[in-house]
């Protein structure tokens, strides 16, 4: 053979080798790294749930059925009251810590609204917003 066919041959071969090795760099360099798809997130469990499911009473009820009419301060050290309307009862005056029926009771007073707990579960009622003050009492 001559010379000449060897380096033609060769150059071919050359050629070749560049065109498969530069194929499998752009197949492996150019794969899509990206991340799978994340799952849909879950809504967060329901706390009411949560509340039923250790024997408590979702907080909407007490919610519902008691209405703060106003908060009183019985002097330093004495404590806080509170005067809470029932929907289906009368007004009552409940000092921090008596219950107002069977199994609500006032757990907590503060400045512009009281903490009523039922059943292990403690629900936070505001005071109504005035839209004028009628009085003023120091």
């Amino acid at each position: 053979m001559s010379t000449l066919v060897v380096r033609l041959v060769s150059l071919i071969l050359f050629a070749a080798l560049c065109a498969v090795g530069t194929f499998w760099v752009t197949v492996i360099m150019g794969r899509n790294q990206t991340a799978p798809a994340a799952a849909p997130l879950s809504p967060p469990p329901s706390t009411q749930a949560a509340a039923e499911l250790f024997g408590g009473s979702p907080a909407v009820i007490a919610r519902q059925e008691f209405k703060v009419i106003g908060i009183l301060s019985l002097g330093p050290g004495k404590g806080s009251a509170a005067i809470i309307a029932s929907t289906d009862g009368p007004t009552h005056t409940v000092a921090a810590g008596q219950h107002l029926d069977g199994d609500t009771r006032l757990s907590e007073v503060r400045q512009r609204s009281v903490i009523l707990e039922r059943g292990g579960v403690k629900s936070e009622i505001f005071l109504p917003v005035a839209n004028q003050a009628n009085g003023y009492l120091r």
